[in-house]
């Protein structure tokens, strides 16, 4: 995505060439010289208006150049920041799937050790996306799931630093969330010492409120223990009238759960942000792209104007977006214990 940006920029870079050997022309045929000394004094010269009008014609030239410069920097730090939110998010994934959650009033469903919520399997990923009230796997929202909220949370604390401060999208005010607005806004105050700017909670709010509503996760596994076997995870055994059951070979008949998270099976975690551009370069990328060597353009067929009644975000003014994607895989590292641990989430 890099590429073509700068490639797309190629004619606009051709056109300042241009217009500097124009001028260089311009000052050959006028008879121009180069004067220190009056121009030592030009300060001070109060005659004339020549100046304004070369301000004029150069100064919306050069604030279009400021503009793509400013864009472009804000683009790659967009691309390392969904990088480090891919690795976050597989850390999380990790970290949280070992975990025994108890069920809880709030109707965050009992989760074991080393399982992940169906229809996840090896061969069907999970997609996260956010939906106001918590984390939407699959469009089920029959119950919640503390280990999924953890991950999409941990993907979005990692978009929200280069995520727009002004108010985008509707505040969040979910209190299933894996990161809770307050402890977002308390952690920077205990960083940073700007207590005394009312408005960096808002602020960091709508930061945070974007990162949630445009940022998706993808969840992915590889079962290396297959239902047939070997396993590091202790399966129960089927019992019947409490005696456990044999197969034709003698062998005990062990429960297969699809959607479990063995030791050392690689999760794949892949972010997708739509990140937002400036409204100046955004149009421009937009609708006015055309490559130097004449091929297809690809950067504004994935520039979006967003805002639209169709749109699942509750966007508050219309942006321009393009999405940046990234991937990160760990290994879980975590058994699953022969006697359980809950772990305490209140």
């Amino acid at each position: 995505m890099n590429r073509a940006v700068l490639q797309a920029l190629l004619p606009a870079l051709a056109a300042l060439a241009a217009g500097f050997v124009l001028l260089r022309l311009v000052v050959l045929v006028s008879g121009a010289r180069l004067e220190l000394r009056r121009l030592r004094s030009l300060h001070r010269s109060e005659e004339g208006a020549v100046q304004s009008l070369s301000f004029v014609l150069t100064l919306p030239l050069f604030i279009m150049i400021v503009m793509f410069i400013v864009q472009v920097s804000q683009l790659m730090i967009g691309i390392m920041g969904v990088h480090y939110a891919a690795f976050a998010a597989a850390r999380a994934a990790i970290v949280w799937t070992p975990a025994r959650i108890p069920g809880g009033s709030m109707g965050e469903a009992r989760e074991i050790e080393n399982e992940l919520q169906p229809p996840l399997r090896t061969e069907t990923p999970l997609n996260l996306t956010f939906t106001g009230s918590g984390t939407d796997f699959e469009g089920s929202q029959a119950y919640a799931s503390h280990k999924l909220e953890k991950i999409l949370g941990a993907a979005a604390m990692a978009t929200a630093p280069f995520s727009p401060s002004r108010k985008m999208v509707e505040p969040i005010n979910c209190s299933q969330c894996g990161i809770q607005a307050w402890a977002f806004q308390a952690l920077y105050q205990r960083l940073v010492s700007s207590s005394g700017n009312s408005k960096i909670p808002e602020r960091l709010l709508n930061k945070l409120s974007y990162a949630y509503w445009n940022t998706q996760v993808e969840l992915a596994f590889l079962d290396k223990d297959t239902l047939d076997g070997p396993t590091y995870n202790p399966r129960e055994l089927i019992l019947f009238d409490g005696l456990p059951q044999q197969n034709d070979e003698g062998e005990w008949i062990r429960n297969w759960v699809p959607h479990e998270v063995g030791w050392q099976d690689p999760m794949r975690l892949t972010i997708t942000h739509d990140f937002a551009l400036l409204p100046g370069p955004g149009r421009f990328l937009a609708k006015y792209i055309v490559r130097a060597d004449g091929g297809t353009d690809r950067v504004s067929s994935r520039v979006q104007i967003r805002g639209g009644g169709q749109d699942r975000v509750p966007w508050s003014r219309s942006a321009y977006t393009v999405p940046i994607s990234a991937s990160a895989t760990l290994t879980s590292e975590g058994f699953k214990p022969l006697l359980a641990y809950e772990q305490n989430i209140n």
